[in-house]
């Protein structure tokens, strides 16, 4: 009886402390998932303050109601925290998705390229973006000669799909001040023959000084592509973006930061902006994360190991199937220590660039050595692409307190070539290894990085899929389900981001950033995932576009 009486006066407490605090905001009537383990779907969401107030049945939300406020009817659609980009390039993705357009898909041979160059350099400066010789049908090589036959004095600059490799002509490397006697910057190369260049160049370091360089770049209006950039992403499902290259000298050193969080800072912002400082630039590090607020937040430093390994600079430890190479290592195992351990003795997250297997080798390394001479609790020291991690690097991530973020369209895009022509069938099948990933106890992302599929729909797709470009499926063991390909765009890129008690998941407390579906990626076929429509997303409660009628 006591037992029965005590339970009255908690449930009338309860009732009391509902009526006692009023939403701003509640959503019912739809499909809710909430990406939290313990409560996977509700009926209804109540927010008050641009956070979340209340996460479950219809009943107990509308208790929050009064007369100020708003509902929204979810029409039978289906809500979701919103997506979570783990990783990507904001600015360079805005440049490079308004520059030409090469991508082999649409242009898959040598003679065409050409042509199209010559069209637009006829009109003035060529910024292009999306060559990639490995998916051409008829391919050839981008150089000085080959470029300086299509224009002498117009600057031409191509960036590798990958965004690894750039070509030029001479009048490109002259407007960026590079001839023959440039030195090669940190952590990349000008390609030279006999000492003299041939109009290629590999990593980051000198393709932004070329790319920042280029007149096609000059004069543009940085703010307003910080903006359609923000709004290109909420479109697409995200309510927050992670940069992995803050800093970069677009237009110059440390400036993109501005640009960014204006745009965050707006009163009409889209999505919230998160992201890793460039290495080179560490010393700046503490400064900027004085800046830190819930709309833009640096979060640690960012090194790139290697390259891509479509484009044969990611770091193997045996030679590619097709050429005579392990790729190439942007540092030394011991640079790479001092540069790692530098930053995690001053408590700033790491995230190191690995494609190769070597690469994330010694990145493992780096981590190890790392923890033992400042040992962590919980760094959370990131592996970005992670795509040759087999079995036995998966467990070592678990051992270092290591987290990958993969890039599932390697698998759709190169997985093919990969497998016939770059790496041969055995390591093609280990790209991108999620189930095995799952299976050792890691949380991981999935990240676009600004290769040009923003839906993040897609990549869960092509990882529960695991489909090639051919339609074939590469090792269907590491495929996934669609609920953990969720998590991977939401809660585990929070968690991984030291953000997952605000972000991630629909949750008390948390702050109230959804995006709106037209359908249940869980009542819909794998294959049909990517054809699911975003209706609407909302950053703090507040809607971002307005799909849906709000009463």
């Amino acid at each position: 009886m006591s037992k029965i009486i005590f339970g009255s006066v908690v449930a009338i407490f309860c009732c009391n402390s509902l009526l006692a605090v009023s939403a701003d905001i509640i959503f019912f009537g739809g499909d809710i998932l909430t990406i939290d383990e313990r409560q996977p779907s509700v009926e209804a969401v109540a927010v008050k303050d641009g956070r979340i107030l209340f996460a479950g049945s219809q009943h107990q939300a509308f208790s929050y109601k009064d007369e100020t406020t708003q509902s929204v009817d979810l029409q039978g659609k289906t809500m979701l925290p919103g997506f979570i980009d783990a990783h990507t390039h904001i600015l360079a993705m805005e440049i490079l998705r308004t520059s030409l357009d090469l991508s082999p898909l649409t242009h898959p041979d040598f003679d065409d390229i050409l042509k199209i160059l010559k069209d637009a350099a006829a009109k003035g400066p060529v910024t292009a973006f999306g060559y990639d010789p490995s998916l051409m049908k008829k391919t050839g090589e981008l150089n000085f000669q080959t470029l300086d036959a299509v224009s002498m004095d117009t600057p031409i600059l191509v960036v590798n799909k990958s965004g690894h490799i750039a070509y030029g002509n001479h009048a490109a490397f002259a407007a960026a001040g590079v001839d023959d006697s440039t030195p090669d910057p940190i952590g990349g190369s000008y390609q030279k023959k006999d000492g003299k260049l041939t109009g290629v160049a590999f990593e980051v370091p000198p393709i932004v000084r070329l790319l920042s360089s280029s007149p096609a770049m000059k004069g543009a209006d940085y703010d307003k592509m910080a903006e359609e950039a923000a709004r290109w992403y909420a479109r697409n499902g995200y309510t927050t973006i992670t940069d992995l290259g803050l800093g970069l000298p677009i237009p110059k050193p440390l400036e993109d930061i501005e640009y960014l969080r204006k745009a965050v800072h707006a009163s009409d912002a889209a999505v919230r902006i998160q992201g890793y400082l460039v290495y080179p630039f560490l010393d700046h590090f503490k400064e900027i994360e004085k800046l830190n607020d819930d709309r833009f937040r640096l979060l640690g430093v960012k090194i790139w190991s290697d390259g891509s390994l479509q484009g044969h600079t990611g770091a193997l430890e045996k030679d590619y199937k097709d050429v005579h190479s392990e790729g190439k290592l942007n540092y030394s195992q011991s640079e790479l220590d001092e540069m790692v351990l530098t930053a995690h003795k001053q408590g700033i997250q790491v995230a190191v660039h690995a494609n190769g297997d070597k690469a994330i080798k010694d990145t493992l390394h780096a981590y190890e050595m790392a923890l033992k001479a400042s040992p962590a609790e919980d760094p959370r020291f990131r592996v970005e692409h992670a795509t040759l991690a087999d079995k036995k690097l998966l467990k070592k991530m678990v051992s270092v307190k290591a987290t990958p973020s993969f890039t599932p369209l390697h698998i759709y895009y190169y997985g093919e070539v990969f497998e016939h022509q770059i790496l041969g069938k055995a390591r093609a099948e280990e790209i991108d290894s999620g189930k095995s990933a799952q299976d050792v106890g890691l949380k991981f992302s999935y990240n676009d990085d600004s290769l040009g599929i923003l839906n993040p729909l897609e990549l869960v797709q092509i990882a529960v899929t695991r489909k090639m470009l051919d339609g074939a499926v590469l090792n269907p063991e590491e495929r996934i389900s669609v609920e953990e390909g969720l998590r991977c765009m939401t809660i585990y890129p929070a968690w991984q981001t030291f953000r997952e008690k605000d972000l991630g998941s629909i949750e008390k407390g948390k702050f109230a950033d959804f995006v709106l579906l037209d359908k249940n990626p869980l009542k819909v076929s794998p294959d049909k995932l990517k054809e699911i429509k975003v209706l609407q997303t909302w950053l703090n409660g507040k809607p971002v576009d307005w799909g849906i009628s709000v009463k």
